[in-house]
């Protein structure tokens, strides 16, 4: 790993790979005038190589664009003049990410879904008993007794036995929760080593997939696309409303169908497989979204006293559901836990193991909706919070969702109010993300643009604050350097939305905590899931009061746990088991009901907070 020295401040800085000098320096605290958000345009952000070999192209002779310029070996970089701002700018923390967890199993895998090789011995004269039973009589020498079968099966038996002289591959699968054996295929030969399953993720905005092999667990491929039911809400709210349309509630299950089925093909082609060879789909989604993949009526989960249709699912044929053709391939899905507390969230306690391990947690899964989760292996306590979308650029704006040209990270000049950006891709600026968001908040607070209540600072006279068509508005983008052509504002009616999301979810944390007799201090470990939690910024987020002040240690990033919990059904037979022991396990509290609720949220609505002591190393 590389080393750079920036001068004239002497920090040093270690260098990720194909990170650019402008990411380093953003995240050490250290600001370097760039306005396009690393495109290169705005030849703003220029630096001197004193020392080591970079990949960059050299302007005006004798200096390189931040953006555009990666080491290549230790490094001494010097700030000329022109890209430096006060030192007071260096004062600030280094930006801090939570630190990465691998969700991994100790145990070897057996799939809910096996293949079983038998060599049986054909009939005699002497030994002539009927082909069912002399396949039975095997079977409870593997300890599987009494299997379910159907008439297919039957029928097929006779003619598969003596294909390859009785060598025989059964299709079994193990529901846990019966303690029952489903016989669901029978093939000539030894046919083991193909069995593969589907980890599906059904989000509110994205539909992730895995394609797995279920006997040694190898990830074969994977794929990712936007939830086609976007276009007919944003929110789960809207899809609820829609669904109450004539045939809306068809349409969207056969919208998220399609699309599931053209990225398992899409899988398949990534491998080199083929459709028949999946064996096993298992999907997590919260609540709603289970309703509307399976067509479930969703209208009474938003209705008080909000009732889903079901939260536990039965095993179901994916040839019913249109995801594949072959009779014996099976759709498992996670189980829901109330109607704002699903089937995502079960498999994300499963994968994150609290309901394992002693050190209390709070789980976080921070998407279009807001879901908390708090215990270890004694208790659970869960709520859903009424965040909005803001976190994903819902509400906001410019706000967009996390794809190229998004502002991802900011950092704003104490002394000169001037920008620092960053965008995905190093695209031209379009909108901002949520983690851009965040960072947006967290800087105009921290160099006193904005006030605890989230007003700008009308005394503070810069080009940049301005009265706008709906209210004061910082201008984080000029028109000539965005990809719209129109100036990239935050406002503060974006703001209020933020801090209204923000403010539900800490108020979140402390009625769970309340409920326990215990307060913020008392976690041990604060776990961030989904995507977003990857890309988030400790300190901006603890910053405007989002995630609690607590040591920085305690905080791990862990990814699509839901992803992750759908792969783990696939892969060990008594996953399903344990997440409806977990659901059973969980306590749910509707916050909205809750007598202190409004009394917390208030006082979550400033920056960070009311109380300056839950806050004490923010320091503005």
């Amino acid at each position: 790993m590389f080393k750079i020295k920036f001068l004239p401040y002497n920090i040093e800085a270690e260098v990720f790979p194909e990170e650019t000098i402008l990411e380093i320096a953003m995240r050490y605290g250290i600001h370097i005038n760039a306005s396009c958000g690393g495109v290169g345009s705005c030849n703003k952000c220029k630096i001197i190589i004193e020392e080591g070999k970079v990949k960059g192209e050299l302007i005006e002779g004798k200096y390189y664009k931040a953006c555009a310029t990666i080491p290549l070996s230790d490094l001494v970089v010097r700030i000329p003049v022109e890209s430096e701002v006060d030192r007071r700018a260096l004062l600030r923390k280094p930006k801090k990410r939570a630190q990465a967890l691998v969700l991994e199993k100790k145990e070897p895998v057996e799939s809910p879904y096996q293949k079983l090789y038998f060599q049986l011995n054909p009939p005699t004269i002497e030994e002539n008993l009927a082909d069912w039973i002399r396949l039975k009589r095997a079977l409870n020498k593997q300890n599987i007794s009494n299997p379910e079968i159907n008439l297919n099966f039957l029928q097929k038996l006779p003619y598969t036995l003596r294909e390859q002289d009785f060598q025989i591959t059964l299709n079994v699968y193990h529901d846990p929760r019966k303690d029952r054996f489903y016989l669901l295929d029978i093939e000539s030969g030894d046919k083991r080593n193909i069995n593969l399953g589907v980890a599906i993720d059904i989000g509110t905005t994205t539909l992730q997939l895995e394609l797995v092999d279920l006997n040694t667990g190898e990830v074969l491929a994977f794929t990712s696309d936007y939830n086609p039911q976007i276009s007919y809400g944003e929110d789960v709210i809207s899809r609820i409303e829609f669904a109450r349309k004539k045939d809306g509630l068809k349409l969207l299950a056969e919208k998220v169908r399609e699309k599931l089925k053209e990225l398992i093909k899409e899988l398949l082609r990534i491998a080199k497989r083929d459709l028949d060879e999946i064996n096993l789909i298992s999907v997590a989604g919260n609540s709603v979204m289970s309703h509307l993949f399976l067509e479930l009526e969703p209208r009474y989960l938003r209705e008080y006293p909000y009732v889903p249709a079901t939260t536990e699912f039965p095993i179901i044929s994916a040839k019913d559901l249109g995801l594949s053709s072959k009779e014996s391939t099976l759709v498992q899905l996670a189980p829901c836990r109330a109607s704002y507390v699903g089937g995502d969230i079960t498999a994300g306690v499963i994968a994150s193991l609290i309901a394992e391990e002693d050190p209390l947690t709070l789980f976080i899964d921070l998407g279009t909706n807001g879901e908390i989760v708090i215990g270890n292996k004694d208790f659970l306590i869960c709520a859903a919070c009424s965040a909005g979308p803001a976190f994903e650029g819902g509400g906001i704006k410019h706000g967009m969702r996390a794809t190229s040209g998004a502002i991802e990270a900011v950092s704003i000049d104490p002394i000169s109010f001037e920008p620092m950006i960053i965008t995905i891709g190093k695209k031209k600026p379009r909108g901002i993300c949520g983690s851009g968001i965040i960072s947006l908040l967290a800087n105009l607070f921290r160099v006193g643009l904005v006030d605890k209540a989230g007003k700008y600072r009308k005394d503070i006279k810069h080009s940049r604050l301005r009265e706008g068509e709906n209210g004061w508005e910082y201008v984080l983008v000029w028109k000539e350097e965005s990809a719209t052509g129109e100036d990239i504002v935050f406002t503060e009616n974006d703001i209020e939305n933020l801090i209204r999301a923000k403010g539900a979810m800490f108020a979140g944390y402390q009625i769970l905590l309340e409920s326990i007799g215990l307060s913020v201090n008392d976690l041990e470990r604060v776990y961030l899931a989904g995507t977003f939690g990857t890309y988030i910024d400790l300190e901006e987020a603890i910053t405007i009061g989002l995630l609690p002040d607590l040591s920085r240690e305690k905080f791990y990033f862990l990814g699509n746990t839901s992803l992750k919990g759908a792969k783990f059904a696939l892969l060990y037979k008594d996953t399903l088991l344990k997440m409806e022991k977990v659901v059973n396990m969980m306590t749910h509290i509707e916050l909205s009901n809750y007598p202190n609720y409004m009394d917390y949220y208030m006082a979550a609505l400033f920056l960070p907070h009311t109380d300056e002591n839950l806050f004490p190393s923010v320091k503005i």
